[in-house]
């Protein structure tokens, strides 16, 4: 198939967020049996130029958009003065303003006008807005899919007022623009099931077209278990996403206390990207908060057990993953399992939902390293199976194909 992939960022395989990680992933399966044009845009976030510039030496067929900050004030201000004007003034949210770069658009008008494709591929909905070459098939991956939400209080310090108003307007924009990228396109792809349901329930016209595809990664190598610092858990989450900031409060919070208490000479440490002041805060002397590390499998190979305490949010479980890749026991809660249950294989995942529950199944695992060793070995096996490039693109490769056969519009 000749492919036309748009993504929000470059591909990376060793990057810091989720998302140009599992990118990376998906353009090595697909280039492997198709041709792939890949247009995507070149942001400020660490490595992004360095991966834009090796796809580019490499075989790959790159066009990038350069959307970083000019030099020059008058630009900066120009561009500041567009975005929040479109903001403003427009349906799209924030995420879609930010990634929609004039310079992405004039490349995909070019491709149009000289290339052919059989299918256009568009990654995250805050790309749905450019316009793709007439006549194509269309798939759209929704990364996550945001549901409406009563309006939030706003801080008591009035110096938090000016961001609580901006993103609770932004947050409410988001579901309506969600339902009006999902209505553009041939077949949307959800990573699990919920997401699924979602869409299907906030926008019923497009439910038919829904598939479910639970993404793919390379594979971290197995973690040598000489490496593992006996009593250590590990929870690891980017802190710009909300749900990890969740998810390490009450990690902290509630359920390190109960730990604690069953589980004397346990240590907690905490890795992630961006974290606020109040994740900072959490550090004690049994809770490590270690921010913006270049590679996270040190710390991978050195926990006993890892910790995935998800209590909102839906999209992708790429921490999860990659501990079940890297051959790590994985304690998590329902929410945390979704797209690990729907491919007919039961997931080597210990499942709690209460603090108490969630603090027990853990002090058991940290008391028996053999069984820790044996959900290891279930975890790399499933991942193998399920969850590696060639096992994704399998399964994008049919939707690809269904979609060409009988496009919807």
């Amino acid at each position: 198939m000749k492919i036309l992939l748009v993504t929000p960022v470059p591909p990376q395989g060793n990057g810091g967020g989720a998302i140009p990680v599992l990118l990376h992933a998906q353009l090595e399966g697909l280039c492997a049996a198709n041709e792939v044009t890949l247009v995507s845009s070149i942001g400020e976030e660490t490595g992004e130029a360095e991966a834009a510039e090796q796809l580019l030496s490499g075989r790959i067929d790159a066009h990038f958009a350069d959307r970083r900050t000019p030099n020059r004030t008058a630009w900066r201000w120009r561009r500041r003065v567009r975005m929040a004007g479109a903001w403003a003034c427009r349906r799209p949210p924030w995420r879609a303003i930010w990634f929609a770069d004039p310079g992405v658009q004039k490349i995909l008008d070019q491709l149009a006008a000289t290339r052919e494709f059989d299918i256009a591929v568009v990654e995250d909905s805050a790309m749905a807005g450019f316009r793709l070459p007439t006549g194509v098939p269309t798939v759209l991956t929704e990364h996550e899919v945001l549901r409406p939400h009563p309006l939030r209080r706003p801080p008591v310090d009035p110096r938090g007022w000016p961001r609580w108003a901006f993103e609770e307007r932004d947050w409410h924009k988001r579901p309506r623009f969600q339902r009006h990228a999902w209505r553009r396109f041939d077949r949307v792809l959800a990573f699990g099931r919920r997401d699924a349901a979602s869409i299907a329930e906030l926008a019923p016209e497009v439910a038919a077209y829904v598939r479910v595809s639970p993404f793919g990664l390379e594979l971290p190598p197995t973690a040598p278990a000489d490496r593992v610092h006996p009593g250590t858990v590990l929870f690891v989450g980017n802190f710009t996403h909300q749900p990890n900031r969740d998810a390490a409060l009450w990690l902290a919070d509630e359920i390190m206390p109960a730990l604690r208490a069953r589980q004397p000479g346990a240590r907690l440490r905490i890795v992630g990207a961006s974290p606020p002041a109040k994740i900072l805060a959490l550090a004690a002397d049994d809770i490590e908060i270690i921010a913006d590390v270049p590679a996270v499998e040190p710390h991978l190979e050195a926990a006993a057990v890892v910790l995935a305490p998800v209590r909102t949010g839906g999209g992708m479980r790429m921490k999860v993953l990659q501990a079940l890749g890297a051959g790590k026991a994985v304690v998590t809660t329902r929410r945390g399992l979704e797209g690990f249950d729907c491919l007919g294989d039961d997931p080597p995942l210990v499942v709690a939902e209460q603090a108490g529950s969630f603090a027990e199944v853990t002090a058991d695992l940290l008391s028996n390293p053999a069984r820790c060793i044996e959900l290891g070995h279930r975890g790399r096996s499933f991942a193998e199976r399920h969850y590696a490039p060639q096992a994704w693109v399998a399964r994008l490769t049919k939707v690809y194909k269904e979609t060409i056969a009988s496009p919807r519009h």
